[in-house]
């Protein structure tokens, strides 16, 4: 029997005896140790080893002011985003990446395209108008055509992004790299990470799909960071940051941040937005979008320099639910 699947049966049988456990409290009486990996695609823009090193201090210090608690992290070798695909392709035929390939579309094509006009449709019925018109930009303009305004919103800016040239000429979307951009990549490769516990990494998150919350719609399908799932280490789960949206020169990303901000204040604008990341992680804290300058309320756009601000001015005074499952 081949190595990879004697491991890949040891795991699935770790998961299978913790997997119905719940999420355990994590205690804030005493340090954790949390080991974080780069994984770094060599096309893109990346923070200096210096300003990486500097943005982990100034998270450790921020998980204790925001989130209360202790940490010591442990900072692997860097990882090339290639040669961790091949260590995952194992799990690419898993019943898990089935379900979620499930939800993913192709912005080619046209069922694809209506099928996710439809589920804006829905999604907007069932959001709060008040949350609607404190995040969409000229509210009051699309308020009657809103599910036509999203979705070109959302198709229009995705096929910017996947187009975008690196810098070796290629796309971002480039065969190679394109199943990286999608969630059934990275929700899967989290939940069975076994060489370390957070990941930073310069690409993005960038895909067209159904089953994702209205902030995901809001931003033409980017993703920032998550945390999911992981049974095989102590803290029940995995996490990665995005750093993409935060160093991109593209024209698009340059627009879109409107602030932009400034180099100095890079590795601390990055550290915060992780600090939120750090709320599932540790907090078992979810997502809220009517807390005022709440470390736990997820940007809603790309203007991450505002959202830096406003949690910066404030803490978030109310009570946050703990989930039980991720």
């Amino acid at each position: 029997m081949k190595k990879k699947t004697i491991i890949l049966i040891l795991l699935i049988l770790v998961s299978c005896l913790t997997r119905d456990r719940g999420l355990r409290e994590i205690p804030t009486n005493q340090e954790h140790v949390i080991r974080l990996m780069r994984i770094i695609d060599p096309r893109l823009p990346s923070l200096s080893e210096t300003d990486f090193l500097r943005m982990v201090k100034t998270l450790k210090g921020y998980i204790h002011e925001y989130l209360g608690y202790r940490v010591t992290f442990f900072v692997k070798a860097d990882r090339d985003l290639l040669a961790f695909q091949k260590d995952t392709r194992y799990l690419k035929d898993t019943e898990k990446m089935q379900k979620l390939q499930q939800s993913l579309l192709n912005p080619s094509i046209e069922k694809d395209r209506l099928r996710l006009k439809k589920y804006i449709s829905a999604l907007i019925r069932k959001t709060d108008p008040g949350t609607l018109k404190a995040y969409v930009p000229e509210y009051e303009k699309h308020k009657q055509r809103m599910a036509d305004h999203l979705f070109q919103e959302y198709t229009n800016k995705l096929e910017h992004i996947l187009n975008i040239k690196t810098s070796n000429g290629t796309v971002l979307n480039h065969p190679a790299f394109r199943d990286m951009l999608t969630y059934p990549f990275w929700e899967i490769a989290l939940q069975h990470l076994t060489e370390a516990d957070f990941i930073f990494t310069n690409t993005i998150m960038a895909d067209m799909e159904v089953d994702i919350p209205i902030y995901v719609i809001l931003r033409y399908g980017i993703t920032t960071g998550m945390v999911t799932e992981n049974h095989f280490n102590s803290y029940q789960a995995a996490g990665v940051i995005f750093t993409m949206p935060f160093l991109s020169k593209d024209i698009f990303f340059q627009r879109e941040r409107i602030e932009e901000i400034p180099e100095s204040l890079l590795p601390d604008v990055i550290a915060l937005y992780a600090t939120h990341e750090f709320g599932h992680f540790l907090n078992r804290f979810r997502d809220y979008y009517n807390h005022k300058n709440c470390i736990m309320v997820p940007a809603n756009d790309l203007n991450y320099q505002r959202w830096y601000r406003e949690r910066k001015a404030a803490k978030c005074p109310l009570k946050h639910e703990k989930l039980k499952q991720f």
